[in-house]
């Protein structure tokens, strides 16, 4: 009876299948280890035997794998071919060998990555322990129209680390192309951190979220962002030498703007050129001397402090802070909060709130209007429209340029000169304006003048103690009368003597300092109120230290002091 060896399992179809492990996972795996075959290896052969007990004197030498079946017509495929000289199938090369559809067929164990930049082979030891040669891997790929085969020295060091003791499923490289490079260009990266933090976390572990540093602030020749330099594209090939075009990818990286340059020590770091803030915008970033906040100052940007200039394109909302050593800018107003600017404050709409407004500039004060706020103002306090219930105190002068503006209620203290329209209301609302004085120096003057009459106590007790205890004598001759004082006593009045030069000479410098106090007090010109249309009762005027209380409306009328008769009067403003 007619029988077929199969020297390989005629059940799997495939080189690799999918199973699941032991934990359940599916894993892609060899189907079976007994159908790679090399070049002219036994793969089947067909026998007539009486019975199976006899197939053993058939099996071919060194094959230990065998599947006996009975005889059907089998046809032959690709890589299988019928040896005559064997009488038996022999692959024509290295494979894996399947049965499908009666037909015995080599499988290539060729395949290529998704791009086609590499072709790999999956080999394991044949039944003689037999990889493919570098010349077979030549061939195919010849036959495959693959053009960048590797070298047979990095193939056959591929081969050669395989164990063969313990063999697995490898693949090795057979052919590879080149990968394209994706040119860019060249973008920046930031030295230092650009985002802004949520709030600052309190002792008591809350946060305060008004408080987020948005303004991130750098000093010159501090390092702000490294180059990363541009790459030119190239095109690459696959194994088949078709081209892969390359691609300009676009990094997302930062571009460098105004006031940052290139350091002097290395070519890829780049400093800030000024003091300044940053600013990014279109993903460009620059140094600016004046920060920007695009809308208002509130929860978003936080409170706002800087060692320039401020300019706010919103508005300042209440309870927020804004803190420049520079000028401020607010295009829209500001509600119940704090400014401070180390120069000017300008606000193009108007200044209102409660008991919380309050600006302070070291240089002029600009505003449409202000309304319920405290202002402080080293030089001018400037205002379009009206002063209504503030306390506003200029080193300078106050003015309501408007032809219809007004000063109602409130406090205003210039050093010279205070202009409105109107001063005051019909119903008599109490407003004071003061000109003239110069609290702050006056009130520095009264503590230097009490520094004064203490260091003159401190002399008065000195002296008082040195009559008691040496008497009158020794202030009419110090000299005369130390000779002929006792060595313990002599040393003891040197003590005092000491200490009261010391004492003298404390109160000659805090008299002189006074002295420069006084000189500050002095006005560079005499100070006036104008009002060029209607002031009205209940306004109270303070000139130097003369007062006035306005009575009766009066019109058009300047206010000065008359030097001889410490009087307030007043002439026509026109």
């Amino acid at each position: 009876m007619k029988k077929i060896i199969f020297y390989f399992d005629p059940t799997v179809q495939s080189i690799l299948v999918k199973k699941k492990n032991a934990s359940g996972e599916v894993k892609t795996v060899l189907s079976s280890k007994h159908n790679f075959f090399a070049e002219n290896e036994i793969v089947a052969r067909v026998v007539d035997i009486n019975d199976e007990s006899e197939i053993a004197r058939y099996i071919d030498d060194g094959y230990d794998y065998y599947k006996l079946v009975d005889y059907f017509s089998i046809s032959l495929g690709r890589g299988v071919r019928f040896d005559e000289s064997l009488k038996a199938y022999v692959s024509s090369y290295y494979g894996f060998v399947v049965l499908k559809d009666g037909k015995i067929q080599l499988l290539s164990p060729l395949s290529y990555s998704k791009d086609k930049l590499y072709a790999y082979y999956y080999v394991y030891p044949s039944k003689f322990n037999s990889f493919p040669s570098y010349k077979e891997i030549v061939e195919v790929l010849h036959v495959e129209n693959v053009v960048y085969t590797v070298s047979q020295e990095r193939y056959e060091k591929q081969i050669n680390s395989l164990s063969k003791e313990n063999p697995q499923l490898s693949r090795v490289i057979v052919a590879e192309g080149k990968a394209p490079v994706n040119g860019y260009d060249e973008y920046f990266e930031p030295l230092i951190t650009l985002e802004k933090k949520v709030g600052k976390v309190l002792s008591d572990g809350r946060i305060d979220y008004k408080e987020q540093e948005s303004i991130i602030q750098v000093q010159k020749n501090q390092e702000i962002l490294k180059r990363i330099p541009g790459v030119k594209s190239q095109d690459g090939f696959d194994v088949f030498g078709d081209k892969i075009a390359a691609v300009k990818e676009d990094k997302g990286g930062l571009k460098k703007g105004d006031n940052i340059v290139q350091s002097g020590f290395d070519d890829t770091i780049y400093i800030a050129a000024i003091d300044g803030c940053i600013n990014i915008q279109n993903n460009k970033v620059s140094v600016l001397p004046m920060a920007v906040i695009p809308g208002d100052v509130d929860l978003d940007s936080g409170n706002i402090q800087f060692n320039g200039s401020v300019k706010v394109l919103g508005s300042v909302k209440p309870g927020f802070k804004v803190h420049a050593d520079g000028d401020v800018f607010i295009e829209g107003d500001v509600d119940n909060a704090y400014i401070y600017s180390g120069g000017n404050i300008s606000v193009k709409m108007g200044v209102v709130g409660k008991d919380g407004t309050r600006l302070i500039a070291k240089g002029d004060v600009f505003a449409k209007f202000i309304q319920n706020s405290k202002i402080e103002a080293g030089g001018n306090v400037v205002v379009a429209d009206s002063i209504i219930n503030c306390d506003v105190l200029s080193y300078n002068t106050i003015e309501v340029t408007g032809k219809n503006g007004k000063i109602i209620g409130g406090k205003l203290v210039a050093l010279y000169e205070i202009k409105s329209a109107t001063i005051g209301t019909q119903t008599e609302t109490p407003t004071t304006l003061t000109v003239g004085r110069n609290f702050a120096v006056e009130e520095e003057l009264n503590k230097k003048r009490g520094e004064i009459k203490i260091a003159r106590e401190r002399i008065e007790e000195i002296t008082t103690t040195m009559k008691m205890q040496f008497g009158e004598e020794l202030f009419k001759n110090v000299k005369e009368y130390l000779k002929i004082l006792p060595p313990q006593k002599k040393q003891k009045c040197l003590v005092f003597i000491n200490d009261l030069n010391k004492a003298n000479a404390a109160l000659q410098k805090l008299i002189e300092e006074s002295w420069g106090i006084e000189e500050r007090l002095k006005l560079e010109r005499e100070p006036f109120i104008i009002v060029k249309g209607r002031i009205f009762p209940g306004t109270i005027l303070n000139i130097k230290k003369s007062v006035r209380k306005i009575d009766t409306p009066i019109d058009n009328a300047k206010f000065y002091e008359d030097p001889e008769e410490k009087a307030i009067r007043f002439i026509s403003a026109i």
